[in-house]
Protein backbone atom coordinates (compact mmCIF):
# COMPACT_ATOMS: atom_id res chain seq x y z
CA UNK A 1 0.00 0.00 0.00
CA UNK A 2 1.21 3.48 -0.75
CA UNK A 3 -0.25 5.19 2.35
CA UNK A 4 -2.61 7.34 0.30
CA UNK A 5 -5.76 5.26 0.91
CA UNK A 6 -6.42 6.65 4.39
CA UNK A 7 -6.74 10.19 3.07
CA UNK A 8 -9.67 9.55 0.72
CA UNK A 9 -12.19 7.58 2.78
CA UNK A 10 -13.90 10.46 4.60
CA UNK A 11 -14.32 12.60 1.50
CA UNK A 12 -15.74 9.76 -0.59
CA UNK A 13 -18.33 8.92 2.09
CA UNK A 14 -19.64 12.52 2.35
CA UNK A 15 -22.74 13.15 0.14
CA UNK A 16 -22.10 15.59 -2.68
CA UNK A 17 -24.04 18.87 -2.41
CA UNK A 18 -26.29 19.84 -5.32
CA UNK A 19 -24.95 22.73 -7.33
CA UNK A 20 -26.59 25.27 -9.58
CA UNK A 21 -25.28 23.39 -12.60
CA UNK A 22 -26.68 19.99 -11.55
CA UNK A 23 -29.14 18.11 -13.74
CA UNK A 24 -32.86 18.71 -13.41
CA UNK A 25 -33.58 15.37 -11.76
CA UNK A 26 -31.09 16.11 -8.96
CA UNK A 27 -28.95 12.98 -9.56
CA UNK A 28 -25.63 13.03 -7.69
CA UNK A 29 -22.41 13.32 -9.68
CA UNK A 30 -20.61 9.99 -10.17
CA UNK A 31 -17.71 9.16 -7.80
CA UNK A 32 -14.40 10.76 -8.67
CA UNK A 33 -12.62 7.43 -9.18
CA UNK A 34 -10.29 7.85 -6.21
CA UNK A 35 -11.86 4.90 -4.43
CA UNK A 36 -11.58 2.67 -7.48
CA UNK A 37 -7.98 3.69 -7.99
CA UNK A 38 -7.22 2.92 -4.35
CA UNK A 39 -8.71 -0.56 -4.64
CA UNK A 40 -6.69 -1.27 -7.76
CA UNK A 41 -3.52 -0.07 -6.07
CA UNK A 42 -4.24 -2.33 -3.11
CA UNK A 43 -4.86 -5.32 -5.36
CA UNK A 44 -1.70 -4.65 -7.35
CA UNK A 45 0.33 -4.38 -4.17
CA UNK A 46 -1.21 -7.59 -2.83
CA UNK A 47 -0.45 -9.44 -6.04
CA UNK A 48 3.11 -8.17 -6.00
CA UNK A 49 3.62 -9.22 -2.39
CA UNK A 50 2.24 -12.69 -3.11
CA UNK A 51 4.53 -13.08 -6.13
CA UNK A 52 7.53 -11.97 -4.08
CA UNK A 53 6.62 -14.35 -1.26
CA UNK A 54 6.25 -17.30 -3.65
CA UNK A 55 9.53 -16.49 -5.36
CA UNK A 56 11.31 -16.16 -2.02
CA UNK A 57 10.10 -19.66 -1.09
CA UNK A 58 11.51 -21.11 -4.30
CA UNK A 59 14.81 -19.30 -3.93
CA UNK A 60 15.03 -20.38 -0.30
CA UNK A 61 14.72 -24.00 -1.41
CA UNK A 62 17.45 -23.40 -3.98
CA UNK A 63 19.70 -21.83 -1.37
CA UNK A 64 19.16 -24.85 0.88
CA UNK A 65 20.25 -27.11 -1.97
CA UNK A 66 23.37 -25.03 -2.49
CA UNK A 67 24.19 -25.21 1.24
CA UNK A 68 23.69 -28.98 1.33
CA UNK A 69 25.67 -29.50 -1.86
CA UNK A 70 28.51 -27.36 -0.54
CA UNK A 71 29.18 -30.01 2.10
CA UNK A 72 29.18 -32.88 -0.40
CA UNK A 73 31.24 -30.98 -2.96
CA UNK A 74 33.67 -30.15 -0.17
CA UNK A 75 34.13 -33.88 0.45
CA UNK A 76 34.55 -34.47 -3.29
CA UNK A 77 37.16 -31.71 -3.44
CA UNK A 78 39.06 -33.28 -0.52
CA UNK A 79 38.87 -36.68 -2.23
CA UNK A 80 40.31 -35.27 -5.46
CA UNK A 81 42.85 -33.02 -3.78
CA UNK A 82 44.23 -35.94 -1.78
CA UNK A 83 45.56 -37.56 -4.95
CA UNK A 84 46.90 -34.23 -6.18
CA UNK A 85 48.73 -33.66 -2.90
CA UNK A 86 50.08 -37.21 -2.80
CA UNK A 87 51.45 -36.95 -6.34
CA UNK A 88 53.07 -33.63 -5.39
CA UNK A 89 54.68 -35.22 -2.34
CA UNK A 90 52.70 -33.06 0.08
CA UNK A 91 51.11 -36.04 1.84
CA UNK A 92 51.89 -39.75 2.09
CA UNK A 93 49.88 -42.54 0.48
CA UNK A 94 48.63 -43.49 3.94
CA UNK A 95 47.34 -39.97 4.51
CA UNK A 96 45.73 -39.96 1.09
CA UNK A 97 43.95 -43.23 1.73
CA UNK A 98 42.71 -41.98 5.11
CA UNK A 99 41.18 -38.95 3.40
CA UNK A 100 39.67 -41.18 0.73
CA UNK A 101 38.07 -43.43 3.34
CA UNK A 102 36.67 -40.56 5.40
CA UNK A 103 35.15 -38.78 2.41
CA UNK A 104 33.90 -42.01 0.83
CA UNK A 105 32.05 -42.92 4.00
CA UNK A 106 30.41 -39.49 4.03
CA UNK A 107 29.51 -39.70 0.36
CA UNK A 108 26.29 -41.67 0.51
CA UNK A 109 24.73 -39.18 2.93
CA UNK A 110 26.00 -36.30 0.79
CA UNK A 111 24.15 -37.63 -2.25
CA UNK A 112 20.96 -38.49 -0.34
CA UNK A 113 20.72 -35.05 1.22
CA UNK A 114 21.44 -33.30 -2.06
CA UNK A 115 18.78 -35.32 -3.89
CA UNK A 116 16.23 -34.53 -1.18
CA UNK A 117 17.05 -30.83 -1.38
CA UNK A 118 16.85 -30.90 -5.19
CA UNK A 119 13.40 -32.52 -5.03
CA UNK A 120 12.23 -29.80 -2.62
CA UNK A 121 13.55 -27.09 -4.93
CA UNK A 122 11.95 -28.56 -8.04
CA UNK A 123 8.62 -28.89 -6.19
CA UNK A 124 8.45 -25.10 -5.85
CA UNK A 125 6.68 -23.24 -8.68
CA UNK A 126 8.87 -20.92 -10.77
CA UNK A 127 9.00 -17.21 -10.00
CA UNK A 128 6.30 -15.44 -12.02
CA UNK A 129 4.53 -12.07 -12.05
CA UNK A 130 7.61 -10.08 -11.06
CA UNK A 131 8.79 -8.56 -14.32
CA UNK A 132 5.71 -6.36 -14.81
CA UNK A 133 4.84 -5.42 -11.24
CA UNK A 134 2.79 -2.21 -11.01
CA UNK A 135 2.96 -1.12 -7.40
CA UNK A 136 4.94 1.17 -5.14
CA UNK A 137 8.55 1.91 -5.97
CA UNK A 138 9.62 -0.20 -2.99
CA UNK A 139 7.66 -3.25 -4.19
CA UNK A 140 8.94 -2.84 -7.73
CA UNK A 141 12.50 -2.78 -6.39
CA UNK A 142 11.89 -5.88 -4.27
CA UNK A 143 10.53 -7.67 -7.33
CA UNK A 144 13.59 -6.68 -9.36
CA UNK A 145 15.85 -7.91 -6.56
CA UNK A 146 14.05 -11.26 -6.59
CA UNK A 147 14.53 -11.57 -10.34
CA UNK A 148 18.24 -10.80 -10.00
CA UNK A 149 18.63 -13.32 -7.18
CA UNK A 150 16.71 -15.94 -9.16
CA UNK A 151 19.38 -15.81 -11.87
CA UNK A 152 22.11 -16.42 -9.27
CA UNK A 153 20.20 -19.17 -7.49
CA UNK A 154 19.43 -21.00 -10.73
CA UNK A 155 23.09 -20.82 -11.78
CA UNK A 156 24.23 -22.11 -8.39
CA UNK A 157 21.71 -24.97 -8.50
CA UNK A 158 22.93 -26.02 -11.95
CA UNK A 159 26.55 -25.86 -10.80
CA UNK A 160 25.78 -27.76 -7.60
CA UNK A 161 23.97 -30.48 -9.52
CA UNK A 162 26.90 -30.89 -11.91
CA UNK A 163 29.56 -31.16 -9.21
CA UNK A 164 27.44 -33.43 -7.02
CA UNK A 165 26.80 -35.57 -10.09
CA UNK A 166 30.55 -36.07 -10.45
CA UNK A 167 30.80 -37.12 -6.80
CA UNK A 168 27.85 -39.49 -7.10
CA UNK A 169 29.29 -41.05 -10.26
CA UNK A 170 32.62 -41.70 -8.58
CA UNK A 171 30.95 -43.15 -5.51
CA UNK A 172 28.94 -45.48 -7.75
CA UNK A 173 32.11 -46.49 -9.60
CA UNK A 174 33.79 -47.39 -6.31
CA UNK A 175 30.78 -49.50 -5.35
CA UNK A 176 30.84 -51.25 -8.72
CA UNK A 177 34.53 -52.01 -8.31
CA UNK A 178 34.00 -53.32 -4.79
CA UNK A 179 31.19 -55.56 -6.07
CA UNK A 180 33.38 -56.97 -8.81
CA UNK A 181 31.43 -55.32 -11.62
CA UNK A 182 34.66 -53.82 -13.05
CA UNK A 183 38.29 -54.81 -12.76
CA UNK A 184 41.01 -52.74 -11.15
CA UNK A 185 42.36 -51.35 -14.42
CA UNK A 186 38.96 -50.08 -15.55
CA UNK A 187 38.28 -48.62 -12.11
CA UNK A 188 41.63 -46.82 -12.09
CA UNK A 189 41.07 -45.39 -15.57
CA UNK A 190 37.66 -44.06 -14.54
CA UNK A 191 39.11 -42.58 -11.38
CA UNK A 192 42.00 -40.81 -13.11
CA UNK A 193 39.59 -39.41 -15.69
CA UNK A 194 37.21 -38.19 -12.96
CA UNK A 195 40.12 -36.73 -10.96
CA UNK A 196 41.38 -34.79 -13.97
CA UNK A 197 37.94 -33.41 -14.86
CA UNK A 198 36.72 -32.68 -11.32
CA UNK A 199 38.24 -29.18 -10.85
CA UNK A 200 36.07 -27.77 -13.65
CA UNK A 201 32.73 -28.43 -11.97
CA UNK A 202 34.08 -27.87 -8.46
CA UNK A 203 35.42 -24.49 -9.53
CA UNK A 204 32.18 -23.71 -11.34
CA UNK A 205 30.22 -24.39 -8.18
CA UNK A 206 32.52 -22.24 -6.06
CA UNK A 207 32.16 -19.34 -8.48
CA UNK A 208 28.35 -19.66 -8.64
CA UNK A 209 28.12 -19.90 -4.84
CA UNK A 210 30.20 -16.74 -4.45
CA UNK A 211 28.04 -14.88 -6.97
CA UNK A 212 24.94 -15.97 -5.06
CA UNK A 213 26.43 -14.56 -1.87
CA UNK A 214 26.76 -11.19 -3.58
CA UNK A 215 23.26 -11.24 -5.14
CA UNK A 216 20.49 -9.00 -3.74
CA UNK A 217 18.08 -10.59 -1.29
CA UNK A 218 14.51 -11.56 -2.09
CA UNK A 219 11.73 -11.20 0.42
Amino acid sequence: MTGTDSGTGADDSTPASASAGSSADGAAAPPTGAATGSINSYEAASQAQNAIKACAARLGAGEELVAVAEVGIGHWHEHVQARTDMLAGAISQEEMRAIWKRTRLAGADDVTRANTALDAYEAQPPCTGLADVEATERLVQRAQDCLAREVSVDAAVVAATAAMGDWANHLNAMISHANGDMDGLEAQELWVSAWAAAPTNIGGFNDARDQLTDAPSCG
